[in-house]
């Protein structure tokens, strides 16, 4: 029950950042592009699980790490760790029996293959930083909700997203 509710949060997060893109007049801004790509992400590894879809994770990445090395702005910092947190899970995925052994972890959006002899990619130590550091921000986020002005969509959206990560670190561990 908890993981389709899980899901279902993710899903409905991802269809208000599409609609707050939609209707926004002025330039487009980059938390609402990466909170976009992060849940279009997170569906993607329930429907169709690749580790090649790692690829868009890291090239935004990377430039959200050379924009926050330009401006100094931590907003730029925070979204490139998510997006290379992202990318972490895609290149961990296995489609098919090439790997071994297959370790198979279900994590929210369904059962995702996870190579447990990967060099370099399946590092526990890294996966337990990035379960952390999402789990700092999704209580940074709902700290959010709680302080004056009323809460904004896009604090809602990076709870859901930055919790529904920390949780799929916590089950590929």
């Amino acid at each position: 029950m908890f993981e389709q509710v899980m899901t279902g949060t993710v899903i409905a997060a991802t269809a208000t950042a599409l609609v707050r893109l939609g209707l926004r007049r002025r330039a487009l801004c980059h938390v609402d592009v990466a909170q976009l790509l992060m849940g279009l992400g997170m569906i993607a590894m329930y429907l169709t699980p690749s580790p090649l879809l790692a690829a868009p994770f890291v090239a935004f990445g990377c430039w959200l790490g050379f924009r926050a090395a330009r401006t100094r702005t931590s907003s730029f910092l925070h979204h490139a760790i998510g997006s290379l947190a992202m990318a972490y899970m895609f290149a961990g995925q296995q489609t098919g029996p090439a790997g071994t052994p297959l370790i198979a972890a279900g994590h929210h959006h369904g059962p995702v293959t996870v190579a447990a002899q990967t060099p370099g990619l399946v590092l526990p130590l890294l996966a337990w930083a990035l379960m952390s550091y999402c789990a700092l921000a999704a209580g940074f986020a709902a700290t959010d909700l709680v302080r004056p002005p009323p809460p904004r969509a896009r604090s809602v959206i990076e709870l859901v997203l930055s919790a529904s990560m920390a949780h799929m670190f916590l089950v590929m561990l």
